[in-house]
């Protein structure tokens, strides 16, 4: 059986790379230089403390760290980076390029070169412990930073001012660990090459394999900023980010770009042929669709952050149905909106259903009408919707994000206090404080007051029964006792805005926790409910709830679930 092979956009090397050795000493003197550079589409730097320490205990043992390829031609002046220090170098006539190895290259030059990294930076000081010969992390009366050992000037200097300079095996262990650090030699490949394509292939095919790396780093270096489009995935974050809708990963963003270009956004985007790369979309269309997707999510879906999207997945969803139909009507928005809520309430859009992504995607197809019909009955939010249930409340989890988007309709507001002596008075929380904060919401009844409660009880206080969105603020007492300071008649309006009623209050004010909690379960389970029902079109929601906070459930459109 024959496997066919699409041929990707990769170019042949016009000449073989010449194979050579490097010693780190010679590495060390190239990069001080300037001479070795990083190209554009290599990958950001991952590698912990933990690691570059074991790549200097290897190299000490003499044990193989593997080859490195370096791209050699000429480089303008600029700023480098060894580390996370940056350094303004010159113009050079013949530099090496990392195309494999920037991990290692790294780790050797900002550990042993005396380059000050900034503030807080610690992967790269490392100690060598003359005592019990080897490296650590973490520096003793007999270690000896690493980046002495980078000259045999600054290992004379640290010698000379040792507290055990007079012992003579310390010293020699010192000197022979240089002396095996600097004359390491690692084997390398020289590739003399034009095109720069050439060299992203090669990059890509060694970090593809195995999945050493990731599959937006591999669509970076073989089509960002001039491949496909010219599409830059940092930038394309940058529309989110400018938006204030929070910032995606770029592994998706690089799914949306897929989906908005007809490709299936599981596929590994180093098989992509060059008939696919025509079909991609250019840079100004994937931000254009972004902000529609961004201007949806929060004018007709209700959703303000990205941090508050039940399911993520919908994104892509979402890129595809932009792409296809940036004009949408106003009533094929509001279906949309419908199809987002119904997915989330039943985890239709769950993202470990890759299938189900793949199936959503094919049904936008055609016309815009036809398109918004299969969608809705992939979903089919005609039928009736399981009742809420309360859960353990996970800011991460899309149950969690749910109920705090249905609070956030309530349009939640701060506690009035006192800084400083001057009354500071109730405003509207705003989301981006919210979403910033370790917990998107917070305690009412801190769990020192759970000791009493029964199990049951205690679920529910774990619950989202018992949050409440507001700030973290330094200095309170505790929300039950922010709260007690309240009056229902003076300050009914705030304590709505938190799902409070005025029956709960009373018991959140006599300390009668347990039944607080019930009353808020309760309160909390019926409006979820209402929330979930209008917004996924399966309006008028269950008999079963009658709601305390009538003056929050009006008819007009996009004030519950808005």
């Amino acid at each position: 059986m024959s496997v066919q092979h699409t041929s990707p956009p990769y170019q042949p090397l016009q000449s073989s790379p010449t194979a050579r050795t490097f010693t780190v000493r010679q590495l060390l003197a190239l990069a001080e230089a300037g001479r070795i550079r990083v190209p554009e589409f290599q990958r950001p730097l991952r590698w912990r403390q933990a690691q570059n320490l074991e790549l200097l205990d290897s190299v000490w043992r003499n044990y193989p760290i593997g080859s490195l390829l370096f791209w050699n031609r000429r480089a303008d002046p600029g700023e480098i980076q060894i580390g996370a220090a940056r350094i303004s170098v010159g113009e050079q006539a013949s530099a090496f390029w990392v195309v494999d190895g920037q991990q290692r290259v790294t780790a050797l030059a900002a550990s042993l070169l005396d380059i000050a990294q900034p503030p807080g930076e610690k992967r790269w000081e490392l100690y060598f412990d003359v005592e019990a010969p080897g490296f650590s992390t973490s520096s003793s009366s007999t270690t000896i930073p690493v980046r002495a050992l980078g000259s045999l000037m600054r290992l004379g200097r640290h010698l000379q001012s040792a507290i055990w300079a007079d012992n003579e095996d310390w010293v020699a262990r010192a000197e022979l660990a240089q002396q095996r650090l600097l004359d390491y030699e690692i084997p390398a490949y020289v590739v003399e090459a034009d095109d720069e394509g050439a060299l992203k292939a090669i990059f890509a095919r060694l970090n593809s394999t195995g999945a050493r790396m990731r599959s937006e780093e591999v669509f970076h270096a073989l089509f960002g900023s001039h491949g496909a489009q010219g599409l830059d995935l940092s930038a394309l974050q940058q529309v989110f980010e400018s938006s204030e809708f929070g910032t995606p990963s770029r592994a998706d963003v690089l799914k949306m770009v897929l989906a908005m270009s007809r490709q299936d956004p599981t596929n590994r985007v180093e098989r992509f042929s060059e008939k696919d790369l025509a079909e991609f979309v250019n840079q100004d269309t994937a931000e254009e669709t972004i902000r529609l997707v961004i201007d949806f999510l929060k004018l007709e879906a209700g959703v303000p952050h990205l941090r508050l999207i039940p399911y993520p997945v919908v994104l892509t969803i979402l890129a595809r149905w932009f792409r296809e139909f940036p004009d949408t009507s106003a009533w094929n928005r509001r279906r949309l909106g419908w199809w987002l809520w119904a997915g989330a309430a039943t985890a239709a859009h769950q993202r470990a259903e890759v299938s189900k992504l793949r199936e959503q995607l094919r049904l936008i197809d055609g016309d815009e009408a036809t398109s918004m019909d299969r969608l809705l009955r992939a979903v089919d939010p005609t039928k009736e919707l399981p009742q809420w249930e309360l859960k353990r409340f996970n800011g991460q989890s899309a149950h969690s994000r749910i109920e705090v988007l249905a609070l956030l309709s309530l349009h939640p507001r701060s506690l009035p206090h006192e800084a400083e002596g001057v009354a500071v008075d109730s405003r509207e929380i705003a989301v981006g404080a919210l979403v910033s904060q370790t917990r998107v919401a917070r305690e009412i009844i801190a769990s020192p007051d759970w000791r009493n409660l029964s199990d049951e009880h205690k679920r529910l206080a774990r619950s989202g029964a018992n949050r409440v969105l507001l700030e973290e603020e330094e200095g309170h007492t505790g929300l039950g006792t922010r709260f007690r300071a309240l009056t229902y008649e003076a300050h009914h309006e705030i304590l709505n805005s938190h799902l409070i009623t005025e029956q709960s209050f009373a018991l959140l004010c006599a300390k009668e926790y347990a039944a607080f909690l019930e009353a808020r379960a309760n309160d909390l389970l019926g409006y979820v409910d209402v929330v979930i029902q209008e917004a996924s079109g399966t309006w008028p929601p269950s008999p079963r709830f009658m709601h305390p906070l009538e003056d929050y459930l009006d008819d007009d459109e996009g004030e519950v679930g808005a």
